[in-house]
């Protein structure tokens, strides 16, 4: 009963701190499976539950914001957060499925990417199916993370402290590593754009010449 109830608190948990924005879950799932990294079946049932609690949540959370947009939008606009909201609305239509996946990996990127989602009225159907992708990838590697800091401590307490700082550390490593990749694209693009316009220049300047010249 202590197993089955720890599982329901679990799903529970998940299932809320998804559909609520900016709460952490991550480090629930990997603590819960530290607990049960000595039996492969119980860290298996931990990421089914994690898995389907995460997609339920995130749907609920996109429902959310589909239904109070108008209100949503003024209560957006007010917040620290606005900008990444509206950055993440601008560029979804290029690639969703990378945003759904990237967004449940990055730390406070997951609510950002749904919300500005559910803002555009993107289709359900087709965010549920790039959900259930990203929210498996997310559930396997926390739950990942758990069972290998309870393997590494023998105590079940220790071990899912030790998950928990996996869990954070790789959530930071995420973080900047998509930080760095903006950059990147953000240099590559600045640098482009020199290349464009000292290619322009000459051909912009030849015309102006040639006229000089006849009169």
């Amino acid at each position: 009963m202590n197993l089955v109830g720890g599982h329901v608190l679990l799903f529970v948990a998940v299932t809320v701190g998804s559909a609520i924005p900016f709460l952490p879950t991550g480090e629930m799932v990997s603590g819960a499976a530290a607990l049960a990294h000595g039996s492969r079946a119980d860290v298996l049932v931990i990421f089914l539950i994690a898995w389907i609690a995460s997609v339920l949540g995130d749907t609920v959370l996109l429902l959310e914001a589909r239904l109070g947009a108008r209100r949503l939008r003024g209560w957006i606009d007010r917040r620290a957060f606005a900008a990444r909201v509206h950055q993440a609305e601008r560029k979804l239509h290029l690639n969703a499925f990378s945003a759904v996946v990237t967004g449940r990996l990055v730390p406070g990127g997951r609510a950002p990417v749904i919300i500005a989602l559910g803002l555009g009225r993107y289709p359900l159907r087709r965010f549920v199916a790039y959900d259930v992708v990203a929210c498996a990838v997310w559930a396997a590697v926390y739950a990942g993370l758990g069972s290998l800091g309870g393997r590494i401590a023998d105590h079940p307490v220790w071990g899912a402290a030790i998950a928990v700082v996996f869990a954070v550390l790789l959530g930071a490593l995420v973080q900047q590593g998509t930080r760095f990749s903006r950059w990147r694209q953000t240099r590559r693009l600045a640098r482009l754009g020199r290349e464009r316009r000292t290619a322009d220049g000459p051909r912009n300047a030849a015309p102006a010449h040639g006229s000089a010249q006849t009169r």
